[in-house]
């Protein structure tokens, strides 16, 4: 199987359908479209601030490892994903999609004074640590969406920039997709579908509302709690998540962002990512990998599905993606 036989395709048919679509009705000449944040207006951030009831917070991030005795324990799945992405040919990514590297320094002055710093470098994709996906992660046609030229990412992109300034905080309505389907998590032969979603929205009885932000809870927690690893971007295979008309499904429901436990389910002959395409198609901001189990038994036993969510980016110019902890207040 060669590179070419791997790489997505972001024009599939129903892809093209709903890019088309987007176009037409939310973008304007001369007016640089930035995607799903823009839907988080005034009106989306009162109705998650109307959504705090009991002045509580959570956070969604899973912790970013960095400690040299745990990172041993991970190092062969590291090594793994490292040697799935030379098979594509990608030999200059990081050991390990997602991987973290952080040089502490430590000066001490007797009994004085002590001082720390720190460097740190990762890579803020793949299937690890909790992180938003900028625009200039997934393009077509030499292009992100907006359009972005794909070469402004060596100049000038600024998507997290804009976005850290717009400010994202707004509703959130949690869907617990697991207990709609009745299972301790989605498998991988039975990615989340349209109607999966719509079960799920109902069980909230909320009406969602443009600029509203998605908590999508699959059992990430509970699959890996089990023994099972979750497969990295590096491998085309079938996973657990969200399929064809599932993204279809977000699509239509002009949400501000996506948080989500699971990725793409890549049930499809290709393997190709059918929620992460729409960060081309319609500008949608994702934030991968976050830690929702704990959050949703603390929401389903307060008796509330929806919250405020801030998910603030760092402002880092040309950046395809930032690490991020973003919270829930409920």
């Amino acid at each position: 199987m060669t590179v070419d036989d791997l790489e997505t395709d972001p024009l599939a048919p129903w892809l093209r359908e709903i890019k088309d679509r987007h176009d037409a009705s939310r973008h304007v000449d001369g007016v640089q479209c930035r995607g799903s944040v823009d839907l988080i207006d005034e009106a989306a951030r009162l109705r998650g601030v109307a959504a705090v009831w009991h002045g509580k917070a959570i956070s969604l991030e899973r912790e970013v490892e960095t400690r040299p005795g745990r990172l041993a324990d991970g190092r062969a799945v590291a090594e793994l994903e490292a040697a799935q992405w030379e098979r594509l040919g990608l030999a200059e990514m990081p050991t390990g999609h997602g991987s973290v590297e952080l040089e502490v320094q430590v000066g001490v002055r007797g009994m004085r004074s002590a001082h720390g710093g720190d460097v740190i470098k990762y890579d803020a994709h793949g299937v690890h640590n909790t992180h938003m996906d900028g625009l200039a992660h997934i393009g077509a046609e030499g292009s992100w969406h907006g359009p972005i030229p794909a070469e402004a990412s060596y100049t000038d992109e600024d998507t997290m920039v804009a976005w850290a300034q717009h400010g994202i905080a707004t509703r959130a309505v949690v869907l617990d997709v697991a207990a709609a389907r009745g299972v301790e998590w989605i498998d991988a032969g039975n990615p989340v579908t349209d109607a999966d979603l719509d079960a799920a929205l109902a069980a909230t009885g909320v009406a969602l509302q443009p600029g509203d932000a998605l908590v999508i809870y699959q059992g990430r927690d509970r699959y890996e709690a089990a023994g099972n690893i979750y497969p990295s971007g590096a491998a085309a295979v079938a996973r657990p998540g969200i399929g064809e008309s599932g993204a279809a499904w977000i699509a239509s429901k002009d949400a501000g962002l996506v948080l989500w436990d699971f990725h793409d389910a890549r049930n499809n002959p290709s393997g190709s990512l059918e929620v992460h395409n729409l960060i081309y198609a319609i500008g949608l901001c994702l934030v991968d990998n976050c830690l929702l189990g704990p959050a949703v038994a603390e929401l389903t036993a307060a008796g509330v599905s929806t919250a405020l969510v801030v998910a603030a980016p760092t402002a880092i110019h040309r950046s395809t993606g930032v690490l991020i902890n973003p919270l829930i207040l409920y």
